[in-house]
C-alpha cells in the first residue's frame, strides 16, 4: 500500500498515542508522536507533516496555545484536536483558532479515520482554494497593468496627436504671417535704401549751394538765408534724418529676421530629424517670444559654442518658446530671465531662469503630469510642461526643475550631443 499522508500524534497519555499510530499506520499513513507540546514543535521543525492531532487538555502548553504557535509558522499543517466529554466548549475554540474537527475521547477507529480523511482533505481543498485566489489575483493584477499600460498608452497618443495638431496650426499660422509681412516689409527696406541714397545726394546737393551762396551772395543775403535755416532747424533735420534712416533699416533688418524665424519654425519638413544648432532654435524663439516679454523682463543671454544636436526643429522650438512665455507669466511686473546653454561631457545643458512668482513646493512633482495648472480657467490646459516633458524625451533628454516660492524657478534641460548619445 503506498504511504499517505504524514501525521503528529501529540498527548500526554503515550497509550493513546501508541493507539492512535497503530491504527493510522494500519490505513497507510506516516506518524509521528509526541508527549508534549515542546517535543512536538522540535519535530515540527525538523521535518514536515500533514495532519496535527493534538489533545486539548495538556500540562505546562495546553492543545489551544501549540495551535496558536503552529499557525504562524505552519500555515499549511492541518490541525485535528481531541478533548473530552466535558470540554466541548474547549473544541469549539479550537475549531475558531482553524482546527478543522475534534475527536471526543474515547475515539472509535471508524471515527478517527472518518476525521483524519475528512480534515486532510480540506486541507488540500483549502490548499487548492489558496492557489486558485492567487492565481486569480495575479491574473486580476496583470490584466490591471495591461489595461493600464493600454490607458498611459492611449494618454501618450493623444498628447502626441494634441501636440502635432498644435504644432500644425503654430506653422500654418508662422507661415501665414511670414508671408503677409515679407512682401509690404521688403517694399519699406527697398525704399529705406532709396531715401538714404536720396539723402546723401541732398546733403551733397545743399553743400555746393552753401559754397555758391558763400561765393556770389551779399552778406545781407547770406544771413536771411542763415536766420531760414535756423528757422526751419534745417541742420538738426539732416542730423536726424540720416539716424532715422539708420533706425528704420534696423528695424526693418529685424523685421526680415523675424519672418525668417517664422518661416524657419513653420517649415513643411520640420518634422525630419536633422542636425541642430540648438543656440540658432533658443535665437529664434526668442524672437517669437519677445514682444511678450520686452515690457516686463530684462533677457540676458549667456550661450556657449555648442555641437550640433540631432533632432526635430519644430518641436524643439516649441519647448523654448513655451518655457519662456511661462517664464514671462512668472514675473508679475518687471523681472529678469536668463537663458544659458553650455556643454557638460557628451551633454548639451539649457537653463531657463526666472525672479518670478516661484512655484509652490506641493506642485513641484506635479507641473509635468498632463491636465495639471494652477494657471485661470481658460489661461492654461496643463498640458504645455508635459508637452515639453515628452519632446525632450523623443530627444533622448531630460528636464528638471528647481523652485522657490515668491524667488524664482530654474527649468533644466540635458540634451545628448550628436553622435555621442
Amino acid at each position: 500500500m503506498p504511504t499517505k499522508e504524514k501525521i503528529l500524534i501529540v498527548d500526554d497519555e503515550p497509550s493513546f498515542c501508541r493507539l492512535m499510530e497503530r491504527l493510522l499506520e494500519e490505513d497507510g499513513y506516516s506518524c509521528c508522536t509526541a508527549c508534549s507540546a515542546a517535543d512536538a514543535l522540535k519535530l515540527l521543525r525538523t521535518q514536515p507533516f500533514d495532519l496535527l492531532i493534538t489533545d486539548i487538555r495538556m500540562p505546562e502548553v495546553d492543545g489551544l496555545e501549540l495551535m496558536r504557535q503552529v499557525a504562524g509558522v505552519y500555515p499549511d499543517l492541518a490541525v485535528l484536536v481531541t478533548t473530552g466529554v466535558n470540554d466541548r466548549e474547549v473544541a469549539l475554540q479550537a475549531l475558531e483558532l482553524g482546527a478543522f474537527g475534534y475527536l471526543i475521547k474515547p475515539c472509535e477507529a471508524f471515527e478517527v479515520l472518518v476525521h483524519v480523511a475528512n480534515s486532510l482533505r480540506l486541507a488540500r481543498l483549502e490548499k487548492l482554494s489558496q492557489n486558485y485566489q492567487q492565481e486569480l489575483e495575479g491574473q486580476v493584477a496583470r490584466r490591471t497593468e495591461e489595461l493600464e499600460t493600454a490607458n498611459r498608452q492611449l494618454e501618450e497618443s493623444n498628447r502626441q496627436l494634441l501636440q502635432q495638431e498644435k504644432l500644425a496650426s503654430i506653422g500654418q499660422l508662422a507661415a501665414g504671417i511670414a508671408h503677409e509681412i515679407k512682401t509690404p516689409t521688403g517694399f519699406v527696406a527697398s525704399n529705406l535704401g532709396s531715401l538714404q541714397k536720396y539723402l546723401q545726394r541732398l546733403t551733397e546737393y545743399r553743400r555746393a549751394l552753401q559754397q555758391v551762396v558763400e561765393e556770389s551772395a551779399t552778406e545781407q543775403q547770406r544771413e536771411a538765408l542763415k536766420q531760414l535755416a535756423r528757422k526751419l532747424k534745417i541742420d538738426l533735420i539732416l542730423e536726424d534724418l540720416d539716424e532715422l534712416v539708420a533706425n528704420c533699416q534696423e528695424g526693418a533688418e529685424r523685421i526680415k529676421t523675424i519672418i525668417q524665424g517664422l518661416k524657419d519654425f513653420s517649415r513643411q519638413d520640420s518634422e525630419i530629424e536633422e542636425l541642430l544648432d540648438l543656440n540658432q532654435i533658443i535665437e529664434e524663439a526668442l524672437l517669437l517670444v519677445w514682444n511678450e516679454l520686452k515690457y516686463k523682463a530684462e533677457v540676458v543671454r549667456d550661450l556657449q559654442d555648442l555641437p550640433q544636436l540631432r533632432g526635430y526643429r519644430q518641436r524643439l522650438g516649441q519647448v523654448f518658446v513655451n518655457l519662456l512665455v511661462n517664464a514671462g507669466h512668472a514675473i508679475k511686473e518687471q523681472g529678469r530671465i536668463r537663458v544659458s546653454a553650455g556643454r557638460e561631457g557628451a551633454q548639451i545643458v539649457v537653463q531657463i531662469q526666472d525672479n518670478g512668482c516661484g512655484i509652490p513646493a506641493e506642485n513641484l512633482e506635479k507641473i509635468f503630469e498632463p491636465f495639471f495648472t494652477t494657471k485661470e480657467i481658460g489661461v492654461g490646459t496643463g498640458l504645455g510642461l508635459s508637452i515639453i516633458k515628452d519632446i525632450i524625451e523623443q530627444h533622448q533628454g531630460t528636464i528638471e526643475v528647481t523652485s522657490t516660492s515668491g524667488q524664482g524657478s530654474c527649468f533644466t534641460l540635458r540634451l545628448p550631443a550628436a553622435g555621442e548619445e
